[in-house]
């Protein structure tokens, strides 16, 4: 009986291996396979392309449409009204916190000065009386309706008026502030209706021993001087 010679267990060949060597080599093993190895592969990139699903296949999609400008007149002999923006802010400060000084109180409008405020006497004897025509603009008329109290003995006059009356007529009497003597008297006209303008119609003042027999025109300048000094009121313009 003859005994066969074992092969060798490396030199067995798989099915596997006896087709895969079949189709080895440069020809394609069947020629319908033929067309699927001459081709050249596709792109993987044209592969995944995909035609607009809204457009027809073989159409370009068409540009868009230009946007339309609307172009509006305006009309240049007509003025145009200006725009103004309004901005409003609220800012709040807080008080300060501490001491906090109490403002001054506003000052009180002047009053008038009451004949009883110092102490005084009638003219001595017979006061000489004279004519005097002098025009007073409205503000000097309030000045000398007002009067004037000395505050120390340098002011050296007390001033005080009495009036006017229903015909617009006040007198203005002058004190040494020391002494309390009268010296003299002014006699005014002034317009209550209108604006309360005026005119110095006459001047009465102490002519005797007291006041050294002082003349009129001496009488004229202290009265001049103590208007302006202590009324700031000008009567220079005599007429």
């Amino acid at each position: 009986m003859a005994t066969e010679t074992p092969q060798s267990l490396f030199r067995k060949t798989s099915i596997f291996r006896r087709f895969s060597r079949r189709d080895r080599g440069g020809n394609p093993p069947s020629p319908f396979l033929a067309d699927e190895f001459t081709q050249s592969p596709r792109s993987p990139r044209r592969l995944l392309q995909r035609r607009p699903s809204g457009a027809p296949a073989g159409l370009l999609t068409p540009p868009a449409s230009p946007q339309q400008h609307i172009r509006v007149a305006i009309d240049a002999s007509k003025p145009q009204e200006p725009k103004m923006i309004a901005h409003i802010q609220r800012i709040e400060v807080r008080a300060p916190v501490g001491n906090v000084s109490t403002p001054p109180p506003s000052p009180q409008p002047p009053r008038r000065v009451l004949p009883s405020a110092i102490a005084t006497l009638p003219f001595p004897g017979k006061p000489l009386i004279i004519r005097w025509n002098i025009f007073v603009p409205p503000a000097h008329i309030f000045s000398l309706y007002r009067g004037f109290v000395p505050n120390d003995m340098s002011d050296k006059w007390f001033i005080y008026s009495e009036g006017p009356d229903q015909a617009g007529k006040l007198k203005v009497h002058f004190h040494r502030s020391w002494t309390g003597m009268k010296v003299a008297e002014l006699f005014v006209v002034m317009d209550t209706r209108g604006e309360g303008a005026g005119k110095i119609v006459g001047i009465k003042w102490n002519g005797g021993e007291e006041t050294n027999w002082m003349s009129e025109e001496e009488a004229k300048y202290m009265i001049r001087t103590a208007c302006k000094w202590q009324l700031g009121v000008d009567l220079d313009l005599e007429k």
